[in-house]
């Protein structure tokens, strides 16, 4: 047993898998010797007879089914295992393909946010309610404030920050 499964698969679980694999083929061959018998009589009756084990096609199912739901139990990690390994190459090439193919919309997608970021990229005049460049201080049409300098670290925040965006400091009213 691998050292990371040591806490992980506890005997109890050890042993619950043991039960599993043995009973769970068990169940099947039962099954399939019911559902054999059945046939057999069913398949050899004479033309006007009837089947005196029919209903061990009843009987054989019930067992198959228990028998796999029992088996899946036992064996589901090893099942898991094969179908991982044979899905990941799978997975790992569709997902390869699908980055190639968008890349380019993908890119088209970020610079049209970019753009749309330089647009939005302004400035309200809470005197006069005039747009003005992300980067004024001051106003273009009335030449109100249009941020505050914090006084510890020089930072300019909004006019209607309380808190200084860089220092985190109280900034004057």
């Amino acid at each position: 047993m691998r050292e990371n499964n040591k806490h992980f698969v506890t005997k109890e679980h050890t042993h619950a898998r043991t039960f599993f694999r043995v009973t769970g083929p068990l169940f099947l061959l039962i099954g399939v010797i019911c559902f054999g018998i059945a046939g057999y009589d069913f398949f050899t009756v004479d033309m006007f007879g009837e089947p005196k084990y029919f209903w061990l096609f009843f009987v054989g199912m019930s067992f198959i089914f228990v028998g796999l739901v029992l088996s899946g139990l036992g064996y589901g990690g090893k099942v898991a295992k094969y179908q991982s390994r044979e899905y990941a190459p799978v997975a790992k090439d569709t997902f390869n393909y699908l980055a190639k193919e968008t890349k380019l919309g993908v890119q088209e997608i970020a610079s049209g946010v970019k753009s749309e970021k330089q647009v939005n990229s302004e400035i309200i005049c809470q005197s006069c309610n005039t747009s003005n460049d992300e980067n004024a201080n001051f106003c273009d049409e009335c030449g109100g404030k249009l941020k505050k300098t914090c006084l510890s670290c020089g930072d300019n925040n909004q006019l209607d920050a309380k808190y200084c965006d860089n220092c985190g400091t109280r900034l004057e009213e």
